[in-house]
């Protein structure tokens, strides 16, 4: 496909949100609602308990602008590096998932998006769907910032559905960071309220209005409630708003969760029940700790398991129970969950983070999510598994017969590949104080090293020579179960995620190897390691 210079998509975002913000100038925008029809109908008025709210289904341009502009210049897009079985929009650059919700039969992602730049930029909402977390469609953009009170852009949110109604509650962004709300009876077709769910010029004294966001909207008890990331000077923390009426008016209730010891602010919380318990998720800035593989990388993803009290409005953590990572990788931001009405508990993660360059930028896109992984709760530690569905679009299942290498390597031609899933055990009984793993996405100079360090406890990911900018080694701590570490990997292009010993750590981790560089070694170095269950399937999703 034909490549796109950065210039090109800076230029043409450059007249389109310029004519937006003349539009909505000249027109006097009030009114909340963009859609992509570019029709005018009878305005519709909701009742909150206090005062009647106006929502109008008056077409503006900002909606309709991006999807025409995505239309006309996505196939425009390089399709290097991009992946084929991972979400990812057609052109532009994508950060948090957002509203991660099941509505009308689809389970629907919305995520931060710049349609018309590879780099961050005036967000908005785009939306895809699907009804097996592998084969995305892709929708019309949900949400743009053209309201008075969003001129900045429409940052993260999450979603809740009420009858028939699908909500998203989400940060409007402008000198000052409020909470607004919008609402679908389609799922599509997104109108916005004229006035703002909170206002963040309106909190309390001690809490910030300029760090106040990413709203995680839930009911319970019949009751509505908003749990936001913000700060002060002294404290990070979470703060929570409760309701009567989802559509409002919201009081402040105080701080559910503090954490101080980190540089920025808890983002994108979220809280989900998982066997009886509450668990409570946070991406924290700044997060650091004296182990060498904890917190690795400048931004995070916790959790912490408890209940939360809306009596005392506070989070009590579980007894021996601390802060946990959700992946020890470089790739992981933002996680957010769902649970789907067949009961399991599904997470998906930006796959990236901020500290790490933007390699893609000059191919017109930028950014993709993780496989979506399923949850149980097992000794107050989360298991991750790859969503089941993946099993459906596993293809030419290839084994191996048990390898023992001590001080030597084997290449496993007929697993070479850049779209599969890998598993083996590795049994470290005799590897000394060495190391035993793989290299992947290898060519005659550049691979990525997956190893067991049985010195250091740790399984490794070392992308220092993976062939582009993507260095660094980071590590997770685990035990080996009955003598063995085991691995479940899936490549896919330019991303690699490996779930340890049945998903109680993962990693993941952006590599952008050269074209060719395919292939799979085994490796033993100070020791002797017996791999074993040794299969691979390509996967194909059309």
């Amino acid at each position: 496909m034909k490549k796109r210079t950065r210039k090109m998509i800076s230029s043409l975002f450059a007249l389109s949100f310029v004519g937006i913000l003349a539009s909505c100038a000249s027109n006097n925008v009030v009114v909340p609602k963009t859609t992509q029809g570019g029709t005018t109908t009878t305005p519709i008025t909701t009742n909150s308990n206090t005062t009647d709210v106006t929502t109008t289904k008056t077409a503006l341009p900002a909606v309709a602008n991006a999807n025409e502009y995505i239309e006309e210049y996505k196939d425009s897009v390089s399709d290097e590096f991009r992946n084929t079985y991972h979400l990812m929009a057609p052109i532009g650059w994508i950060n948090d998932p957002n509203g991660f919700s099941e509505y009308k039969g689809k389970y629907n992602l919305f995520y931060q998006y710049n349609p018309y730049s590879a780099e961050w930029g005036p967000m908005h909402w785009g939306h895809q769907t699907t009804t097996d977390f592998i084969k995305w469609n892709l929708e019309d953009v949900a949400l743009a910032p053209d309201m008075p009170y969003e001129p900045t852009g429409c940052f993260s949110g999450t979603a809740i559905v009420e009858g028939d109604r699908l909500y998203v509650a989400y940060t409007a962004a402008s000198d000052y960071q409020n909470q607004a709300l919008a609402y679908s009876d389609d799922g599509i077709i997104f109108n916005k309220f004229d006035e703002l769910l909170i206002d963040g010029s309106k909190l309390p004294e001690g809490c910030s209005n300029n760090d106040f966001r990413d709203p995680k909207i839930f009911k319970r008890n019949n009751k509505y409630y908003i749990i936001c990331g913000n700060r002060s000077t002294n404290s990070k923390h979470l703060i929570m708003f409760k309701s009567d009426n989802i559509e409002g008016p919201y009081t402040y209730c105080g701080i559910v969760y503090n954490k101080n010891d980190i540089g920025g602010i808890l983002e994108c919380p979220d809280l989900i029940e998982i066997g009886g318990k509450d668990v409570l998720i946070a991406s924290p800035q700044g997060i650091r700790d004296e182990a060498f593989y904890n917190y690795q990388n400048a931004d995070s993803c916790v959790y912490l398991v408890g209940s939360l009290s809306t009596n005392t409005n506070k989070f009590y953590k579980d007894s021996q129970t601390d802060l946990e990572e959700f992946d020890k990788g470089f790739s992981f931001y933002a996680p957010q969950t769902l649970k789907t009405s067949d009961g399991r508990n599904i997470m998906v993660a930006w796959m990236r983070s901020w500290s790490e360059p933007n390699l893609t930028k000059h191919l017109g896109w930028c950014g993709a999510m993780t496989l979506p992984r399923e949850l149980t709760l097992k000794d107050n530690h989360i298991y991750q598994a790859p969503v089941r569905e993946i099993n459906n679009y596993l293809k030419n299942k290839k084994t191996n017969s048990d390898i023992e290498l001590t001080n030597n390597s084997l290449d496993l031609a007929e697993f070479n590949s850049v779209t599969s899933k890998i598993s083996l055990e590795i049994d470290a009984t005799n590897l000394n104080n060495g190391r035993a793993g793989l290299e992947l996405y290898k060519d005659s100079t550049n691979k990525t090293k997956l190893y067991y360090d049985k010195e250091k406890g740790c399984v490794v990911i070392d992308r220092t020579n993976c062939g582009s900018l993507m260095d660094g080694i980071r590590y997770a701590k685990v035990e080996p179960v009955n003598g063995k570490i085991s691995l479940e990997i899936f490549l896919d292009v330019n991303s690699l995620e490996v779930f340890i010993n049945g998903g109680y750590y993962t990693m993941t981790a952006n590599i952008y190897a050269p074209e060719g560089a395919n292939g799979v070694t085994l490796y033993s170095n100070g020791g002797t390691a017996k791999f074993s269950k040794l299969e691979k399937y390509e996967i194909e999703v059309q």
